[in-house]
């Protein structure tokens, strides 16, 4: 679990370059912009690291394409989520009693869609990069440990 996390702080720069570029771009932003920076932030962490643990950590296959299939798809799905925990407290702002699901599920998928095709280009192919380079750092620091106890073993023998 903590690999994961770590990931997730890894491909946390990846969503600060969003922030920043929206901080530049929209400098006179209302008061509920906050929200959508955090929610950048939020998705960038926990997205990237729950898939981690998902599909590398809990079956312990650690190889370069996962770690790029992964990063890629933590770009993708990070996205999507940004959006969606934005409207979800965008929504709770109006005083709405109910929030209505779907409705916020088709404009996040839209806003990422949007956000994506802006930002797709840089976020995709950084996403791939620290999940493959991560997955085999991981990779070559698990075979490391396993030499040394073998060769500590072969000296005991």
């Amino acid at each position: 679990m903590k690999r994961s996390l770590l990931f997730g702080l890894f491909c946390l720069p990846v969503g600060l370059s969003a922030i920043v570029f929206n901080v530049i771009n929209y400098n006179n932003y209302d008061s509920s912009w906050w929200k959508f920076q955090f929610s950048i932030a939020a998705a960038s962490i926990l997205v990237p690291a729950f898939l981690w643990y998902l599909i590398i950590e809990r079956k312990k296959r650690f190889s370069m394409k996962r770690g790029i299939a992964v990063g890629v798809l933590g770009a993708v799905l990070s996205h999507y989520f940004s959006w969606f925990f934005f409207l979800n407290s965008f929504s709770s702002l109006l005083d709405e009693k109910v929030v209505n699901l779907l409705f916020t599920m088709k404009a996040a998928f839209t806003g990422s869609i949007v956000s994506l095709l802006l930002f797709g280009l840089l976020h995709l192919p950084l996403g791939g990069l620290i999940g493959g380079r991560y997955a085999n750092y991981v990779k070559e620091k698990k075979q490391k440990i396993l030499l040394k106890k073998a060769a500590d073993i072969l000296k005991v023998v």
